[in-house]
């Protein structure tokens, strides 16, 4: 079974009070607690390169930062992270600029931001 990954953007402090509180009873490590923003991670799998999951993680919050919108963004990246995680397999000098984190990444919130707008 896969780690699931979820990014959770545009919080307000009472919020994300909530959103720790449930993420701590539910067996979730937090990887980014920031201002605005939670990316928690329910860890299934231990059988994965943890520096290619902290650079991906590092990406995902700096891109998160640069979407704002007045509603929540809720995203479970359970998928695309697992599978960047599957591509960048065996190989050593990845950084946070490679167009595979990158792109899935860009694509993954484009995605939501789309699905949340279409629930209007």
């Amino acid at each position: 079974m896969e780690n699931k990954y979820i990014l959770i953007t545009n919080l307000k402090a009472s919020t994300k009070k909530v959103y720790e509180k449930h993420f701590e009873a539910e067996k979730y490590n937090i990887l980014v607690n920031e201002e605005k923003m939670i990316i928690a991670k329910q860890t299934n799998n231990n059988d994965i390169n943890l520096e290619h999951e902290k650079i991906i993680i590092e990406t995902l919050a700096s891109m998160a930062k640069k979407y704002t919108f007045s509603k929540i963004l809720y995203i479970d990246l359970t998928k695309d992270i697992n599978s960047i995680l599957k591509r960048i397999e065996g190989e050593e000098n990845i950084r946070h600029t490679d167009n595979r984190i990158t792109w899935a990444i860009r694509q993954a919130i484009t995605k939501a931001i789309i699905k949340n707008e279409l629930k209007k």
